[in-house]
């Protein structure tokens, strides 16, 4: 008869102070490997050096599973473990080690390479926006003068700002590899409106605020970055002839500067409209332009779809992780005008006075209050 012992799965551990250089063995019953051949208190002395580093970083926080090499006795090949544990509420790490193959650390080496080619493209995604509209705006400074050109180099000089934050953030995410760092009390309505001016407005394409946005409890960077990702989103699948949200023309800067057919004209007139608007728990961005079919809402959250012919796939991937981040959801329907609509709900509403649909911020910023689109 086998006795309970023999029948565990590996050998039970516990590590003081989740130390990675104490392992205490509570238990053992895994005949692949010789228990008393392991180290006591010099085991991250006795894990191949460059597997150290992974080992401390898994036992920093949270649950570990983490796979490595560790010289076990007198043999010349080191030993691959797996060590899966979790923090005791003392302080103590505790779990089990089992015996692994090199071919289960070759499986988790091709998943990180897979979760690194795809943090290079996020990067890419996200910086290539900003950088548009950077390099527009200074093209158009150099054939202006006077205050016109001093306001093309202004919202160059905040595309650039952006793509600092951006970076600073990019890095801080591939360092602790989460989305969202710290999240603060956040008027919606202002995260709409700054998105709004970093990814750029094409001449035919209108921002509407329908109803009074609440303030929520969010990552800001991160909130406004997703914004800017549905926003290029709805321009590129929704508006017509390929109109990118980071083109800048000169029949852009000619309505700005009231030469031309802007102001309300330009957005009585406009082919496409973005709407933002409040729902119970949560808010909307839809448009009105082609929609999304049926059968391709779900996989629209998916890495690198997109039916697009510049598209990368990236943009709604990034929105849909920035969201379960903050804990919230989202989701891909029909708005009434037949175009996109995503709807995000759990998010974290803070009660009190919600900030009001500001008439002359949409105005400034899309050049009127066109008919809703919902």
């Amino acid at each position: 008869m086998t006795s309970p012992t023999a029948r565990r799965p590996g050998i039970a551990y516990r590590r003081p102070d989740a130390d990675p250089s104490r392992l205490v063995v509570e238990a053992a019953g895994d005949p692949r490997l010789d228990v008393d051949a392991l180290p006591r208190t010099d085991w991250l002395e006795s894990t191949v050096e460059a597997d150290r580093e992974r080992l401390r970083s898994a036992l920093d926080g949270g649950a570990v599973d983490v796979t490595y090499r560790l010289a076990i006795g007198d043999d010349e090949s080191p030993t691959w473990v797996r060590e899966y544990g979790r923090p005791d509420g003392s302080g103590d790490v505790v779990g089990y080690l089992l015996p692994a193959s090199e071919r289960t650390e070759r499986r988790r080496l091709e998943r990180q390479r897979e979760r690194s080619e795809e943090f290079a493209s996020v990067v890419s995604h996200d910086l290539r926006n900003p950088l548009s509209v950077a390099v527009g705006n200074v093209e158009l400074a150099k054939e202006l003068d006077g205050e016109a050109a001093d306001e093309r180099l202004d919202r160059a000089h905040d595309a650039l700002d952006r793509m600092d934050d951006l970076i600073s953030d990019l890095l801080a995410l591939a360092r602790k590899g989460r989305f969202v760092e710290e999240t603060a009390t956040v008027d919606l309505r202002s995260v709409v409106d700054a998105a709004w001016r970093t990814a750029g407005t094409a001449p035919d394409v209108a921002l509407v605020v329908e109803d009074p946005l609440p303030a929520v409890e969010c990552d800001r960077s991160r909130l406004q970055e997703a914004f800017e990702n549905l926003f290029r989103n709805a321009v590129e699948h929704g508006a017509p002839d390929g109109c990118s949200p980071s083109d800048v023309s000169k029949e852009a800067e000619t309505d700005a500067a009231g030469d031309g057919t802007g102001g309300d004209g330009a957005s009585t007139n406009a082919s496409l409209r973005v709407s933002v608007g409040s729902l119970p728990g949560g808010f909307y961005v839809a448009d009105d332009g082609v929609g999304i079919d049926p059968s391709e809402r779900e996989s629209v959250f998916e890495p690198g779809q997109t039916t697009a012919e510049d598209g990368t796939g990236f943009g709604l991937a990034i929105v849909e992780r920035i969201v379960e981040a903050h804990g919230w959801s989202v989701s891909a329907t029909e708005s009434r005008a037949g175009g996109a609509r995503f709807e995000f709900d759990g998010v974290d509403v803070v009660e009190g006075e919600p900030t009001g649909a500001d008439e002359r911020s949409v105005a400034t910023e899309s050049g009127g209050s066109p008919p809703s689109t919902e």
